[in-house]
């Protein structure tokens, strides 16, 4: 043969095939075009070195490996969809003359045109779009350097060799397919029927199972340290479940709907639920993938986006002041707060600033076990029975930060946290010397109570509110006797608001972190252990840096799987639409009209459509509390944000997703009306 026939023959079966090899090929250009990207990203080198740069280079990192992992499953995953509909072109060129070795070589040759155009391609969009990236992501970041075009050259060689090396091994999957199947299986490949699945009631109780008891954890999950620890375990349940699902639990639901004799005997119904029922072997699969991948997509968009949303929140909760002074200090040792606070203040105006108003409180917090009525503070609280956080404060500083005016004898509390308790109620301080007990009456507080102190709290928190400082001193004390001597230390919290701007700010807030300029080094009346002084100027960047960071990599990476599914679905309506023809020709030559075929198709693509995003909205439902719950550690309380970006992130993505419907129950209509030509 002329050397010049193998590769126009596989220039020609890739334009024959376009329905088909474009959409495989579009996609292989936007995903070396976002790999090439998000390497570029994690490369540039006109950043100066600051830690909320670094930020940049480490989301871009992370999305680098999620990418690689995934493009590597979805583009073998389309190549599979794409080689099954070339059955009979493979099988007719092998009964033609051509052997199999000369197929491979044609393979290899569209294999090849595809790196080129795909990747090549893929690279100069990447290229044309990085720079509006850039400027996209700098604005999220609220990076105030201006980039400069500049072509990564590590980025183009690391995406041209690592997309090289997956089209590879899709190649190597396609030659070993053509080579143990016979051109009569592959002529015939599409019109074996599928065998009506047997009800499957092992598979059918794993799924409920699985799905129940990732629910469950997702549901009874109640603080961010236990979330941390069994998120990716429900979630690996949920997924089996999925699977199950669409696979067993589905073909029950059809036999069910079957049953029904006034749902099932009616034209549309009846070809739409046998069709199905006859082919979820197939759909099964291909159902959870849509489903799970359509998870993804809202769950990464929704927290992400509440995170971001959520910045000043979290800003405010992390540093309630303009300035947010924090002092340790011994309980042995004097330390007048309000003289601290008055020290404070007067070194600002020093300093040029108007003070507007000044809070200041007293706490301690100390991990304990919560043993019936009894807190246990001992060294290994955490192998007794938990993660329980208790705060500690005077009752005049809870009336300072609530509003209340509440007066407490020396045996009273009040206590706010997740349980609540009334009645007696015990500390107890074990340790190495023996035990210690104090004895309270607890009363819960007039509303659920909560402070920023400056800290983010993994575990289950209880505000327990004592009568005086004494009394707080004498817990701290016996905590010491447990704990270790390092732990009598009460920190005292000053919020000081100013009329200045950020940049002020920051500079004030830098005169006065030193102890000497505050005026605390030399007082007698002010003994401190550690002195720490935050402003929240100095720190908007980082949250912004930080959360903005996630934002960007969670709508990237979301686009991406959103692309995978749109494609998944294509492939999966335009290959059933082709072998649906057959049957839906066959019955209109029996009488049966083009009304009540589309009819029939609305039915059964409505049902298997749709299916995914309704099961992916329950995933969601039921994941929200652990989202929230994690949320929770980048300082984000806002429930009622992150609950109105999941139903939104949900409401357009619904869109996208029926619009997605429209489209391809177009396609697929025409294909089997006839319509559609190969």
């Amino acid at each position: 043969m002329h050397k010049a026939f193998y590769p126009r023959l596989a220039a020609q079966n890739c334009i024959k095939n376009g329905k088909f090899y474009f959409p495989y090929l579009l996609t292989v250009i936007f995903s070396s075009a976002a790999f090439y990207i998000v390497l570029a990203l994690s490369q540039t080198g006109s950043l100066p070195e600051l830690q909320r740069y670094f930020y940049l280079s480490m989301f871009m990192l992370i999305g680098t490996f999620v990418l690689g992992l995934f493009f590597i499953i979805f583009l073998i995953y389309t190549n599979s969809f794409l080689m099954k509909r070339r059955g009979k072109e493979l099988a007719l060129y092998n009964i033609l003359g051509m052997g199999k070795g000369n197929i491979g070589v044609v393979l290899c040759y569209e294999t090849l045109y595809t790196w080129l155009i795909g990747v090549g391609g893929g690279i100069l969009l990447g290229m044309l779009l990085q720079r509006l990236i850039t400027m996209l992501v700098t604005r999220m970041l609220r990076i105030d350097v201006k980039y400069e075009f500049f072509i990564s050259v590590y980025g183009i060689a690391v995406t041209a060799i690592f997309f090289g090396a997956v089209l590879f091994v899709t190649l190597l999957l396609n030659l070993g397919r053509l080579r143990v199947q016979k051109p009569v299986e592959l002529l015939r490949q599409g019109n074996v029927g599928e065998r009506e699945p047997r009800t499957r009631w092992l598979l059918t109780i794993l799924g409920l199972l699985s799905l129940g008891g990732g629910y469950y954890i997702a549901v009874s999950t109640h603080n961010s340290v236990q979330a941390i620890g069994v998120y990716f375990v429900a979630v690996f349940l949920v997924i089996i479940g999925t699977y199950c699902l669409f696979s067993a639990v589905s073909v029950v639901l059809l036999k069910a709907l079957r049953k029904n004799k006034c749902f099932f005997y009616r034209t549309g119904n009846f070809i739409g639920v046998s069709g199905m029922l006859h082919r979820m072997n197939r759909n099964a699969v291909g159902l959870a993938n849509i489903c799970i991948l359509s998870t993804m997509v809202l769950v990464m968009i929704s927290a992400t986006l509440a995170l971001f949303l959520g910045t000043e929140d979290a800003i405010t909760t992390r540093y309630p002041g303009d300035l947010n002074a924090e002092v340790w200090y011994w309980t042995d040792r004097p330390f007048d707060t309000d003289r601290a606070e008055q020290k404070l203040t007067e070194a600002l105006e020093e300093q040029g600033a108007t003070v507007i108003g000044s809070l200041s409180y007293t706490s301690t917090d100390q991990p304990a076990a919560l043993d019936g009525s009894s807190f246990i503070i001992q060294d290994d609280v955490y192998n007794v029975n938990g993660d329980r956080i208790l705060v500690l404060l005077t009752a005049e500083d809870y009336n300072k930060l609530s509003g209340q005016n509440v007066s407490l004898a020396k045996d009273q509390m009040l206590i706010s946290g997740s349980d609540s308790l009334v009645g007696d109620v015990r500390f107890v301080f074990r340790g190495e010397s023996g035990e210690r007990v104090m004895n309270f009456t607890a009363a819960p507080t007039a509303e659920k109570f909560s402070m920023s102190s400056g800290d983010v709290y993994l575990g289950m928190v209880d505000y327990i509110i004592l009568p005086d400082l004494d009394t707080l001193k004498e817990v701290e004390n016996n905590c010491a006797f447990a704990l270790g001597e390092d732990e009598r230390t009460l920190s005292w919290f000053c919020e000081i608001n100013t009329d200045g701007s950020d940049q002020q700010i920051a500079q004030w807030g830098q005169q006065v972190a030193d102890p000497d300029l505050c005026g605390f080094n030399g007082d007698e009346d002010i003994q401190w252990e550690l002195y720490r002084l935050e402003t929240q100027a100095e720190n908007r960047q980082d949250f912004y840096t930080m959360n903005g960071g996630f934002f960007f990599l969670g709508v990237f990476l979301g686009i991406v799987f959103l692309m995978a599914t749109v494609l998944i679905i294509y492939y999966k309506q335009i290959s059933e639409g082709y072998e649906d023809r057959e049957r839906f020709r066959i019955m209109q030559q029996v009488g049966l009209e083009k009304r009540e075929i589309r009819r029939s198709i609305n039915v059964q693509i409505l049902i298997v459509f749709f299916a995914p995003l309704v099961v992916a909205g329950v995933h969601v439902a039921f994941d929200f509390n652990m989202v929230r719950l994690m949320l929770v550690l980048f300082g984000l309380n806002n429930a009622a944000l992150t609950a109105w970006c999941t139903v939104g992130s949900f409401l357009v993505f619904a869109l996208i997703y029926a619009l997605v419907y429209l489209l391809t129950a177009r396609v697929y209509y025409r294909i089997v009306s006839g319509e559609s030509r190969e």
